[in-house]
């Protein structure tokens, strides 16, 4: 309960925030949340910049919220969209009515960054990888790395929970860890301070990334507002794939980033999105993701049914009008 009342006042400020502007353009508040605003969630804040969600209509509000309340918020409704497609379709697998409906990514966007001293993925062996946490997404992207290059990620190097972007830097600084996965920007920020961009996740393995989800009732009852949503973000990645410019522009402006950092950045970005089938995920992907995301983790005997956790019917209905996809 003192969520949701804490929850409601922050909505509250965001929605007398935006009263003018909402009043001007008489679009429709669509609610949005992020667990924190990365480089991940770049093709959302293309959209947004380029006006492909006020061409549907759509006034985009999107709140910084946890990610271990993101689901009660979504199922309470007080929430449209949240991008947390993993938190979501884990609690479906509990039972929950929640859906992943939307990937931006095919491949993760993580860059393995090393320090100074390490040269090469093989430089690794022996040595510590920093993690946020034991068996999140960035233990899952080094491991996926290492074995990419040859190296057993369960006997070959030891992790470290070291927390955050900065307190990793810290540790990669102080010798406590050799190496982490970072967001895109931030890793070529590191890489302009000397240390060494060992892999981009974006050239490896698909793995769809960067996922959206939405309730059951939400797709019942408001479809059409999801669909919107939804058509305003595969525009997003078109455009991403078409408009190289743009895209860096939007990055530069959004995120406060030089151009080389940005231009870099997004090149991986635009890389990890996949072309034949934007928003989307081929089935041995999902496979793929549910195994790492949801199966493992949960030690669960048997995976959860992709229709179970995944619900691609909105977006292949845009995919459809507007001439793209599989």
């Amino acid at each position: 309960m003192k969520f949701l009342a804490a929850f409601a006042a922050a909505l509250a400020l965001v929605a007398l925030a935006s009263a003018p502007a909402r009043a001007a353009s008489a679009l429709e508040r669509i609610r949005v949340a992020l667990s924190t605003k990365d480089y991940g969630y770049l093709p959302l804040f293309v959209g947004m910049r380029a006006g492909f969600f006020k061409d549907e209509g759509l006034d985009v509000q999107w709140l910084v919220v946890n990610t271990n309340v993101v689901v009660t918020a979504l199922m309470a409704g007080e929430i449209d969209v949240a991008g947390a497609a993993g938190s979501a379709m884990r609690a479906a697998t509990r039972g929950a009515p929640l859906k992943a409906i939307f990937f931006t990514h095919q491949r993760c966007t993580f860059v393995l960054v090393g320090a100074p001293e390490i040269k090469r993925v093989q430089d690794l062996k022996g040595k510590v990888i920093g993690i946020t946490a034991p068996g999140g997404s960035t233990e899952i992207a080094s491991a996926m790395v290492l074995e990419h290059y040859g190296l057993n990620p369960k006997k070959d190097v030891t992790y470290f929970s070291a927390g955050g972007a900065e307190t990793a830097v810290q540790a990669m600084q102080q010798g406590i860890i050799q190496a982490r996965a970072f967001n895109p920007d931030a890793a070529f920020i590191l890489k302009k301070k000397g240390f060494t961009e060992l892999a981009s996740l974006a050239d490896i393995g698909a793995w769809p990334w960067a996922g959206y989800a939405t309730s059951e009732a939400k797709l019942t009852h408001e479809r059409g507002k999801i669909k919107r949503w939804t058509r305003a973000m595969v525009r997003s990645l078109q455009l991403m794939l078409k408009n190289r410019e743009e895209t860096i522009k939007i990055a530069m402006r959004e995120f406060k980033h030089p151009r080389d950092v940005a231009e870099s950045a997004s090149a991986v970005s635009v890389r990890a999105i996949d072309p034949r089938d934007p928003g989307g995920a081929s089935e041995e992907s999902l496979k793929q993701n549910i195994e790492l995301t949801i199966t493992a983790p949960m030690q669960l005997k048997d995976p959860p049914p992709i229709n179970k956790v995944v619900d691609f019917s909105v977006l292949r209905e845009v995919q459809k009008e507007l001439g793209v996809g599989r």
